[in-house]
């Protein structure tokens, strides 16, 4: 098992953060993350945020639609990262998605030289396998986004039970020949996080562009037959493509395109 500690202390330890996070609670155990994010964005002024809400232990952690999630204690990465971006249109809320999965991937890579993928639209991979998962909850006006809080998991010592998950998981100290220190990957996550965040928000078009391109470049589901359930139905097909706004170009057998924003992918 990792053996060092965390605490907001230990995570800012020489490390300076150019955007995020401003302010770190760290929890020997909550509910839920992304409750703890929601309430403190109640009360945060802007000069705390973003804040990032992290814990060795969830009792009620979900993922996406409700669904469970559960880690024995400090054998995860559990954080949600509460934002107030005003200067992003609510159209282009999926970015955050792609920026904390790329920071994963990346952050994964140079902690345990592994290669790490992404699953369409949400879901990072370590041979086939989910490793992690991000969660994005967003309120806006017609205009701007209000708030936005960013929840990920990270499986590292272990996975969550199989008739828990719908999909096969795994955990990185399955593919690592030592113990993942989590404190060490979750430094350098925020480092990550951090970089592509400060490009978006100084240079939104330009770390767009890039940021879309690292995200591309990491997915495991173009050209591959796959189905998804969306909310209207199941659609089997191809996938052809990802839009650069992050839409899924899924051809089915009869040919027809199916331009897809939302749903579970399997393959």
């Amino acid at each position: 098992m990792p053996t060092a500690t965390i605490t907001a202390a230990a995570i800012r330890t020489d490390l300076t953060f150019a955007q995020l996070p401003r302010t770190i609670v760290w929890h020997a155990q909550v509910t839920s993350t992304m409750d703890l994010a929601r309430a403190a964005l109640a009360t945060a002024s802007d000069a705390e945020l973003p804040l990032l809400v992290g814990a060795d232990e969830q009792t009620a952690g979900r993922g996406r639609r409700g669904r469970v999630w559960v880690a024995p204690p400090s054998s995860a990465l559990l954080m949600s990262l509460a934002l107030r971006p005003h200067w992003l249109a609510p159209a282009e809320a999926g970015v955050l998605v792609w920026l904390m999965g790329v920071a994963l991937c990346e952050a994964i890579r140079s902690t345990t030289g592994l290669e790490p993928r992404l699953k369409w639209p949400n879901d990072v991979l370590i041979d086939g396998h989910k490793v992690a998962g991000v969660l994005l909850e967003a309120s806006s006006t017609s205009s701007q986004l209000e708030h936005v809080i960013i929840g990920c998991g990270i499986n590292v010592s272990a996975s969550p039970p199989a008739d828990l998950v719908r999909y096969p998981a795994t955990h990185l100290d399955a593919h690592t020949a030592k113990p993942t220190e989590r404190l060490i990957l979750l430094r350098a996550v925020l480092l990550r996080l951090d970089t592509w965040y400060t490009g978006l928000a100084t240079d939104f078009a330009a770390t767009h562009l890039a940021l879309f391109a690292a995200w591309h470049a990491l997915l495991d589901t173009i050209g591959t037959p796959i189905h998804v359930e969306t909310a209207q139905g199941t659609l089997h097909g191809i996938a052809e493509a990802v839009e650069p706004d992050g839409t899924l170009r899924l051809r089915t057998a009869d040919g027809q395109l199916h331009l897809i924003t939302s749903g579970d992918v399997f393959g």
